[in-house]
């Protein structure tokens, strides 16, 4: 588990700083030479969906999506634990047919053949890591909706006095 956490922190980040450098870059020698990096919008754009779709990955691991709190903040310990896991079976659902659709996309794109216009590199590669990422997704909430995290079964209910 401690090598998923990793991995669902790492990839984000890494290309987060990866998009931050190439646009600081292609900034620069903009400014100084008059030329900017060959690409670097569309490779940006790409490693943006990159990260959402692990960033989603890692956000169904630590369970830190959108809730109902004015449903979740009222309900007893039964409703809580029926309340997620129903969230975490339609979540499972979306994201799966997704990540289905997104393999479909990945495989026509490898079959146009198509490439970045400058530097003429593979759009399917973005494209293919972008849906190991909703894989992930699928395989969290998979793991969610069988064994649900103790932190939700064992919640304490909130008073609405406080």
């Amino acid at each position: 588990m401690r090598i998923l956490k990793t991995i669902l922190e790492a990839v984000p980040a890494v290309l987060l700083l990866a998009m931050a450098l190439l646009t600081s870059v292609s900034a620069a020698t903009r400014y100084l030479i008059n030329t900017p990096v060959p690409d670097e919008f569309e490779i940006s754009r790409m490693l943006l969906s990159i990260v959402v779709c692990w960033g989603m990955a890692a956000a169904f691991y630590y369970n830190d999506h959108i809730r109902l709190d004015v449903f979740w903040g009222r309900a007893g310990p039964l409703a809580r634990r029926i309340l997620s896991r129903t969230g975490t079976v339609l979540s499972l659902v979306i994201v799966g047919i997704y990540s289905l659709a997104l393999f479909f996309k990945v495989l026509d794109t490898m079959r146009a053949g198509l490439l970045t216009i400058d530097l003429g590199l593979s759009v399917w590669g973005f494209q293919f890591a972008a849906w190991l990422g909703t894989l992930a997704s699928v395989a969290v909430l998979l793991a969610q909706a069988i064994w649900p995290p103790a932190h939700l079964v064992d919640e304490q209910p909130v008073d609405p006095a406080l």
